[in-house]
C-alpha cells in the first residue's frame, strides 16, 4: 500500500471552466512519486470545482484504472489532511 503524504499540482495550460486545462499531478510517498499527466475537459464538472480539485480528481480517475488498484482497493491511501477541503474521495 502507498500512503500519499503530499500532492503537488503543476498546471501546464491555464485552467478555466470554458477551456479546461492540462497539468501534472504528483502523489508524493515515502517510497517514490506517482506522476500523472492530467487533462481536465471543459464543461459542467470543471465549473463546479477549482482547478486543484479538478486535476486531483483526474489523477484519481487514472489511479482507479491501474491494475494494482483494481486488485486491491487499498493500494493508495492518503495521509490525514493531504486531500484538499471539498474533495469527495
Amino acid at each position: 500500500m502507498m500512503i500519499v503524504k503530499r500532492i503537488d499540482v503543476t498546471p501546464i495550460n491555464e485552467f478555466s471552466p470554458e477551456t479546461g486545462g492540462s497539468g501534472k499531478v504528483s502523489f508524493i510517498t515515502d517510497t517514490g512519486d506517482m506522476i500523472f499527466d492530467c487533462q481536465v475537459k471543459p464543461g459542467r464538472d470543471a465549473e463546479k470545482r477549482n482547478p486543484m480539485l479538478a486535476f486531483i480528481s483526474e489523477a484519481m480517475r487514472q489511479v482507479q484504472r491501474m491494475p494494482e488498484y483494481r486488485i486491491s482497493k487499498s493500494y493508495v491511501k492518503f495521509a490525514p489532511g493531504v486531500l484538499p477541503e471539498g474533495f469527495a474521495s
